[in-house]
């Protein structure tokens, strides 16, 4: 867990973790450079649960993603969690999720599990959505396109993946894209479809975003001025062929150059290099297609 500023919701968290059916689990947390009770909350936890470490060093206010980077490279586990600072988790969160990852994945390859949850609002304590994860992916093709990985508080990876992710030293947007991308070009990757969390909604979520109306999602979905990939995204994905190349399959490795090329070709071997590398957006062919015709390649 990394935290910052997060004394509003950090008690509930961690209670949240205690009262899971699974109990044999560590939490290694590393505050980011707090400047309210989060250290407080974090010592008083520390000394009344021996499962709970506190990580220090000196390396100051790193940022979400390279903090939680960080803290990886402490982990010994045959599985790992990214644990938000103000999410609540189900009381059978670790459960399910360690039973999918024996069940469907193994420890042979770099693999994860990822599962949905419930919206939550932060003002009212009401559901926004009873799900957050809307596009699902059962290959690479069907994921570089994504503008995101999956959110990294669902996801439960094994000891491969991880050790993997540690030999990772180039720049990255976000580490829990970096864990997708290694699920999906080197291993295993499956969906738990049972909501597990509150994923809370509020106003210092850093990545969260509240539940678009329905005409609000088709209006951003069409507006001209929008773009097919992220540049931030796309850097990252370069970044990460760069790292990996050598270890990747030839499939693989064709995959990405294919979707680095994307941006540089006009629109017509646009369409001629999605068809023929079969990309799409979690299977879904036709909205890649539309967003390529109507949207800018790269933004």
């Amino acid at each position: 867990m990394s935290t910052y500023n997060g004394d509003k919701y950090l008690k509930n968290q961690i209670l949240s973790l205690q009262q899971q059916t699974h109990k044999k689990w560590r939490l290694l947390i590393r505050d980011d450079g707090s400047t309210d009770r989060t250290t407080e909350i974090i010592t008083y936890f520390c000394q009344n649960d021996e499962r709970i470490e506190r990580v220090e060093d000196d390396l100051g206010n790193l940022g979400v993603a390279k903090s939680f980077f960080q803290l990886l490279q402490c982990s010994t586990a045959d599985y790992v969690i990214f644990c938000d600072q103000d999410d609540i988790w189900l009381e059978k969160k670790l459960e399910f999720l360690l039973k999918a990852a024996k069940e469907h994945l193994g420890t042979e390859v770099p693999s994860l599990v990822y599962c949905d949850g419930y919206a939550y609002s932060n003002e009212n304590g009401t559901i926004l959505s009873n799900s957050i994860s809307h596009l699902h992916a059962d290959n690479l093709q069907e994921f570089l396109f994504f503008n995101s990985g999956y959110q990294g508080c669902s996801i439960l990876f094994n000891k491969k993946l991880a050790t993997m992710a540690k030999q990772y030293d180039k720049e990255f947007y976000m580490h829990d894209d970096i864990v997708s991308l290694i699920g999906h070009t080197f291993g295993k990757v499956y969906f738990l479809a049972v909501p597990l969390m509150l994923y809370r909604q509020h106003e210092c979520n850093v990545t969260g975003k509240a539940q678009l109306k329905k005409w609000d999602a088709l209006y951003r979905f069409f507006r001209r001025d929008a773009f097919v990939l992220s540049k931030e995204h796309y850097a990252e994905k370069k970044e990460f062929f760069s790292c990996y190349r050598q270890q990747m399959a030839q499939k693989e490795r064709v995959l990405f150059e294919a979707y680095l090329q994307f941006p540089t070709l006009p629109l017509f071997k646009r369409f001629v290099l999605i068809f023929h590398h079969g990309f799409s957006l979690g299977g879904m062919k036709l909205p890649l297609w539309i967003k390529t015709l109507i949207r800018r390649p790269i933004g």
